[in-house]
């Protein structure tokens, strides 16, 4: 317990610093991808948006802190001879990367926790606070002018333009269908308040497609009209509810980069829904996967690192994983900076295997894609 206490003592300190580093790197880059829109716009709000693409950030450069942290923790103990007082001591090195594989392990599910209950709603707080709170003050609508939006109930909202002055949709229109009678409303404006929508000068048509039939031969052509189209109602003001907030509009029609806005369930039952779109579903197997594959990664890199020798010296590995060390790719890329950082000469094999690996990775990735194309337009 003193050896796993004294290696996180050590390593904890570094993974935060990698963590706060890479964040802070990623954070800038999101800064300065967006500096055109943000001038101007008052700190705080700036640092807000900020601050919602840190649970998205944090996911993603988990696997890569840790690898850092490791190596760096497994390094400063190799140049210390600290290795060496542990084999001394009869303490394999495999034991004491134990704490490490524990904290890759915990660092999973704190993504997957991530990816399930909070990405997703952080995903839609980035978009709503760009387009409704930097690129426009209130006026995110404006992006989803033109746009069939459905908002539940078998409605759907469609408006013309937006007043970016008065802050309200133009030319306003819902439907509804409910079997073949068809419900139309129409209004000159409208404004749109979490799930409530108020429209202004409205005007309410019902249509019984039933009837549309029997408009060819009618005997009394007017009576017959009047079973196929009906005046409801027409009046000043009408809210209507909405399943659909104003909020989850704009963040999954303001732009087309919607990705990453479902959870890992969410994705899941898109994925095996008969009754969805193609489309949908390819979406919906692709956002399922790239969120899985980014907390496996710790796992991943960190065994591939420590099998590779960028823990400790490969020849302080443990009998099985030195044996099919030299053949990974961390092992073989290691060998490349060493044999440069030590002004060695390289070995053509390590570059034949690594090349290898390419074409094999390369071929990989063509298949999928024609696979993937395939499915996506048979």
């Amino acid at each position: 317990m003193t050896l796993y206490r004294h290696l996180l003592k050590e390593g904890l300190p570094l993974l935060l610093l990698a963590l706060l580093f890479l964040t802070a790197v990623f954070l800038f880059g999101f800064f300065y991808a967006g500096a055109r829109w943000l001038e101007g716009v008052p700190i705080p709000k700036i640092l807000r948006w900020l601050s919602f693409h840190v649970p998205g950030v944090l996911v993603q450069v988990f696997p890569i802190a840790l690898v850092t942290a490791t190596v760096l923790l497994f390094g400063r103990l190799s140049a210390e001879g600290a290795q060496f007082a542990l084999l001394s001591a009869g303490i394999p090195l495999s034991r004491a990367a134990l704490p490490l594989l524990l904290l890759g392990a915990l660092l999973s599910l704190v993504a997957l926790y991530l990816q399930e209950y909070v990405v997703p709603e952080a995903n839609n707080r980035v978009r709503v606070a760009w387009w409704d709170e930097i690129h426009t003050q209130g006026a995110g609508l404006f992006r989803l002018k033109g746009l069939q939006i459905p908002i539940g109930q078998g409605k759907s909202l469609y408006f013309q333009d937006f007043d970016m002055q008065a802050k309200e949709m133009v030319g306003v229109r819902i439907t509804a269908f409910q079997g073949e009678v068809g419900t139309f409303l129409f209004a000159e404006r409208g404004t749109w308040e979490d799930k409530r929508i108020t429209l202004k000068g409205y005007r309410l048509y019902r249509v019984d497609f039933r009837e549309v039939p029997g408009l060819e031969g009618a005997k009394d052509l007017l009576v017959q009209v009047r079973k196929v189209f009906r005046a409801a109602s027409q009046g000043g003001v009408l809210e209507v509810s909405s399943d659909l907030s104003r909020a989850r509009a704009i963040a999954d029609y303001a732009d087309t980069f919607s990705f990453g806005q479902d959870s890992l369930s969410e994705a899941w039952r898109k994925m095996r829904d008969p009754f969805l779109a193609p489309l949908e579903r390819d979406r919906a197997r692709l956002e399922f996967h790239s969120k899985l594959a980014l907390p496996l990664a710790n796992l991943l890199y960190l065994l591939l690192s420590y099998a590779g020798g960028l823990w400790v010296r490969p020849h302080g590995l443990p009998a099985a994983v030195a044996r099919i060390s030299p053949l990974l790719p961390t092992r073989l890329y290691g060998e490349v900076v060493w044999s440069a950082a030590l002004e060695i000469p390289w070995r053509a094999d390590h570059w034949i295997w690594l090349g290898a690996y390419a074409v094999l990775f390369g071929l990989l990735a063509v298949a999928g894609y024609r696979r993937d194309e395939g499915e996506r337009y048979r």
